[in-house]
């Protein structure tokens, strides 16, 4: 058994071993504030087309389904539901997937 080269390499594990939890503990603290960094930076779930279009249709399209047929409530939704596509469109269906 070769003793000098046994303590040899435990001086050398105890004098290494310091500096090696060191290192890992910066480059840890570093990969945690990176993460912050990037988690403050990110803009969130991002919003889809669709949903801003059932977002700004959801209050006209509660009064067309809610309100008497031929009423003047039910022409003011209808009117503002037009208004937003550019034409006439089928309230009814719109209506339906904006709801739902």
């Amino acid at each position: 058994m070769d003793v000098p080269n046994i303590v040899r390499s435990v001086i050398i594990g105890g004098a290494l071993l310091p500096l090696s939890l060191s290192v890992s503990g910066t480059l840890n603290s570093t990969s945690r504030s990176l993460d912050a960094l990037a988690e403050t930076l990110s803009p969130g779930p991002a919003v889809t087309e669709s949903d801003k279009i059932r977002e700004s249709l959801t209050e006209d399209c509660l009064k067309y389904v809610l309100s008497k047929n031929d009423s003047k409530l039910e022409r003011l939704a209808q009117d503002a539901v037009d208004k937003y596509f550019g034409g006439e469109v089928n309230h009814r269906e719109v209506c339906q997937w904006v709801l739902n």
